[in-house]
């Protein structure tokens, strides 16, 4: 009413002066025409006035419900409602409740000693490897973060409680493969080294959903339970205390999975048939994690003779004698960790400890099958020592690795100060024999691989592996970030008499892998964002490896500046 009031008043100021001009004029028959043309635009204006006001009271009503989250542990945050209805503004792209997610990454590098690219490799070649030779100019993949495509959702179904799941899977940009380092080391095995393509070991090996699948239930007071396949509460401590942010280009403990993500092995960076709990009360949070027991122990038989050194000649066993009894193991790969952290003013810090029994790791890192071993030639190390070799075996798509059970903690901190984040952590593993074996043909943690030859006995003491890391984040402006970031990792001699006597070997790839060795490594990067969902990086990372930890390797240092693009939804 209050607008209809005064665009009256406002048509009654307008005819005053014109009506008293016309009046003078004694122009009375004008006068009265322009008096109704206005009436006639004074009904016009009110009836616009009315929609106006109608649609200011019906908007309030709808717009907050559509945008506010409904709840602290709601991580869909814009999910928007109706049918088809998309959020556009930085969000995911939601309906009904499920977001789908993704990210994109790809760029260009160059690297001082490199191999041909490997479909299946997700972590490009900034970090020096075993196996590389000459210079490498190429597709540096997912420099800052995993390409990745994921659907995620959360449905109250009680007052203040949510079911909540999550799928989702990295994807190599330059192949479309799914992501599976292990695949790497399955596509080099029974070729020559110098026919090698790029391999390694890696906490993904090519399931359908090799980051994360989960499901559970999430509350605001209780915090949220969940069961499935999870990443580790030390991938998430990483991740969150890296000045890099785990972006493979940049940063060691992002790409090498046993430092700091698995605690141990590379391929514990993710946890099949685990439950998981988090809570935060306040400043403090704290977190659980639970992996139960699966897969297969094996056995120390393969399909043909088993052998020993000693013994009558026999031909399959080239020399040694035929054993008439089968060992058979049973799994205990149970692991557990959990996370202790809180919040003040600028200042975060999280600690996590924990354990994974019969831990798996590809012998050397990133170690083909020979051409014996893929005929099928097998050996089998208990954790006593004791070498049970086998012949005839099919050895198509397996693996060699050796086992441990772990023990570790990692600790990361940071502190914000206006546009500075400074960062540092340490992590600690502790590695022994396991006190269970594990046999030949039980899988392998990732991608179910078997494993054709198996060494439980790599550890004569204890092996001490230490990470440290620092660097900081400046924001140069609203969109640019300039990062500058430091890692070392240090291990001690853990090995028997025979192999610490190479320890003083003066060549370096000579040394065993059980002396102590460190890595060195550095890395800048500028990331300049253009939108939310797109931005452009480039940067340098320098790596250098010493005694035991460049066991094997051709070249010690690399060089690998790289460019690339980002598109995140």
């Amino acid at each position: 009413m209050t607008s209809k009031w005064m665009a009256s008043v406002a048509t009654i100021a307008l005819l005053a002066p014109m009506g008293a001009a016309r009046a003078q004029s004694a122009d009375i028959p004008a006068l009265q025409a322009q008096t109704e043309a206005l009436k006639a635009q004074n009904i016009e204006l009110e009836q616009r006035l009315s929609r106006l006001e109608a649609q200011q009271q019906v908007a309030p009503a709808q717009t907050p419900a559509a945008q506010t989250p409904a709840s602290p542990t709601d991580f869909m945050g814009m999910v928007t409602k109706g049918p088809l209805s998309v959020v556009t503004d930085g969000g995911p792209i939601c309906w009904q409740g499920v977001c789908i997610f993704g990210t994109v990454d790809a760029g260009l590098g160059w690297v001082s000693h490199g191999l041909p690219e490997n479909g299946q490799n997700y972590e490009g070649e900034s970090l020096i490897n075993k196996w590389t030779k000459s210079p490498y100019f190429g597709i540096a993949q997912n420099g800052l973060s995993q390409t990745t495509l994921g659907i995620k959702g959360e449905h109250e179904f009680l007052p203040g409680w949510s079911g909540v799941f999550m799928a989702s899977s990295g994807i190599n940009p330059q192949s479309g493969q799914l992501a599976n380092m292990p695949g790497t080391i399955i596509s080099n095995n029974g070729l020559n080294r110098n026919s090698y393509s790029f391999s390694g070991d890696g906490g993904r090996g090519g399931q359908p959903f090799n980051d994360e699948l989960y499901v559970g239930a999430s509350s605001q007071t209780f915090g949220e339970l969940t069961v499935g396949r999870h990443r580790p509460l030390s991938q998430e401590l990483m991740l969150k205390y890296d000045p890099a942010g785990g972006g493979y280009n940049y940063s060691p403990i992002g790409y090498n999975g046993q430092l700091v993500q698995g605690l141990g092995a590379t391929e514990d960076a993710r946890w099949d048939d685990s439950l998981k709990y988090r809570v935060a009360y306040g400043p403090a949070r704290f977190g659980a994690m639970y992996k139960f027991v699966d897969g297969s122990g094996g056995t120390n038989t393969a399909t043909g003779n088993l052998c020993t050194a000693a013994g009558a000649p026999n031909v399959n066993c080239q020399g040694g004698s035929t054993l008439t009894t089968t060992q058979y193991y049973t799994p205990h790969n149970d692991a557990a960790q959990i996370d202790l952290g809180g919040s003040y003013g600028g200042f975060d810090i999280d600690g996590v400890l924990g354990y994974f029994h019969q831990a798996t790791a590809i012998l050397g890192g990133n170690s083909p099958l020979s051409m014996a071993q893929l005929a099928g030639a097998d050996t089998f190390t208990s954790n006593t020592g004791k070498v049970t070799n086998s012949y005839g075996g099919n050895n198509a798509n397996t693996l060699q690795a050796y086992t441990a059970d772990n023990t570790a903690g990692a600790i990361g901190a940071k502190y914000t100060w206006e546009q500075w984040k400074f960062f540092a952590g340490w992590a600690h593993v502790i590695s022994h024999n396991p006190v269970d074996n594990v046999g030949i043909g039980a899988p392998n943690d990732q991608g179910g691989y078997i494993l054709s030859t198996v060494n439980n006995g790599f550890f004569a003491h204890a092996r001490l592996l230490d990470t440290e890391w620092t660097g900081v984040k400046y924001a140069y402006d609203p969109k640019t970030d300039i990062t500058l970031a430091y890692y070392h990792v240090g291990q001690n001699t853990y090995g028997n008499a025979t192999q610490d006597a190479t320890c003083s070997a003066k060549l370096q790839n000579a040394r065993a892998a059980q002396c102590s060795g460190t890595l060195d490594a550095a890395s800048l990067y500028v990331d300049y964002h253009f939108t939310k969902h797109f931005d452009v990086y480039g940067g340098l990372e320098v790596s250098n490896v010493e005694g035991g930890l460049s066991n094997g390797y051709n070249y010690y240092t690399n060089w690998a500046p790289s460019a690339g693009a980002r598109f995140t939804f």
